[in-house]
């Protein structure tokens, strides 16, 4: 009987203490659990900014700047080009402006220069990849390029360099992978910023990327670089068929074959944001081309004023667009608005990426400072 009741006993406090475990390790549990990081959804999107002033626009472009200079982390100066010679020259209607330098700094925006292998007015037309090739395509020629690239963030006062070479040949990827990691310590023994322009693409084996794309090595420029714009606001051109500069699902494609498949750490990629607009001719039988690029936001609404149109939204895209007729001839302008941008924002967001960069200041509509704000505030 004394066995029978010992066995209860110890039947009824197995019982009792198995569910004071149980509770305490919900508890502690719900404990970590409320404690715990929280999810990326909720974790504040603060990224960096940079945009850019070309020299053919600098007025208004430093204008934008100096009335929305909380927006911005760093500012980029459209103002030199590799040279036929190899050499570092400034465009020939560039106004070096070193008030604006100190401008920015007086406003703790980090300020970097753009240096490009696009041409000269008279020189022709494009990205010329022989002006690269020659001075990257040895030790000896990258150790020179370098040093004049040191010498003009010394001269200048800046913060680093931003290099634009595009529309280099597949044969330049080895060449060009060496340079970005040799001028990156070479910048960084002097607490210098390196940023990269790349090109947008989807995988290593598309004809229809293959514009400077491939040259490109996402994976090794990312381990050298600070900063990589990715300029997905080049989807449609003057020389390709209309549409959005930058598509959101393209946009998307672009993010997650570098951030997902190729492994670029999501914190070196600044998500390229267009803020301009781009003009194309269209004929009776659908044939269409390019007119002109770079438009205003507020010269495309007086465009659409002056020839009574609408401007429509394209929901796939995410882009404003607008169609209209001029002496019998049709026309459409695709660009981008506040609207547009902040769809962009949202990918950025999505994807985490460390920062926006802007293609271009000083055309761009106003209002989409105040959604940056958003973000940053």
């Amino acid at each position: 009987m004394r066995f029978r009741k010992f066995l209860l006993f110890s039947a009824v406090f197995f019982l009792v203490w198995t569910a004071l475990l149980i509770a305490m390790s919900y508890n502690r549990h719900k404990f970590y659990k409320e404690k715990q990081v929280p999810s990326q959804q909720v974790l504040r999107f603060n990224p960096k900014v940079i945009g850019w002033i070309p020299f053919w626009d600098q007025e208004a472009a430093f204008e934008s700047f100096s009335k929305n200079t909380s927006a911005f982390d760093f500012v980029s100066f459209f103002w030199y080009r590799v040279d036929a010679s190899g050499n570092l020259r400034t465009y020939k209607s560039t106004i070096v402006d070193k008030s604006i330098i100190d401008f920015a700094h007086a406003h703790n925006v980090k300020v970097l220069a753009v240096v490009a292998n696009l041409v000269d007015y008279g020189e022709g037309e494009g990205f010329d990849d022989s002006r690269v090739a020659r001075v990257i395509s040895t030790q000896e020629k990258r150790v020179k390029h370098i040093n004049d690239l040191l010498t003009l963030v010394d001269e200048n006062n800046l913060d680093g360099i931003d290099i634009d070479y595009e529309a280099l040949k597949v044969s330049e990827r080895e060449n060009f992978s060496l340079f970005i990691e040799e001028l990156s310590k070479s910048l960084h023994k002097k607490g210098k910023v390196l940023g990269v322009a790349i090109h947008p693409k989807t995988s290593e084996n598309d004809p229809q990327e293959n514009n400077g794309a491939h040259a490109q090595d996402l994976l090794r420029i990312s381990k050298a670089a600070d900063q990589m714009y990715f300029m997905t606001y080049t989807q449609h051109e003057l020389f390709s068929e209309p549409g959005s500069i930058g598509e959101f699902g393209w946009i998307r494609r672009v993010l997650s074959y570098a951030i997902g498949e190729v492994g670029v750490p999501p914190e070196k990629v600044f998500l390229g944001i267009g803020l301009d607009g781009v003009k194309w001719r269209v004929g009776s039988d659908k044939s269409y081309a390019g007119i002109s690029d770079d438009l205003k936001f507020f010269d495309i609404l007086s465009t659409a004023q002056e020839n009574g149109a609408e401007t429509k939204w394209d929901s796939p895209s995410k882009s404003p667009y607008l169609e209209y007729l001029q002496s019998g001839q049709k026309y459409v302008i695709w660009f981008e608005n506040s609207e547009s941008a902040s769809a962009r924002f949202d990918l950025a967001k999505e994807f985490r990426v460390g920062g926006l960069a802007f293609w271009r200041l000083g055309g761009e509509d106003p209002r989409v400072w105040e959604e940056v704000g958003k973000l940053k505030n």
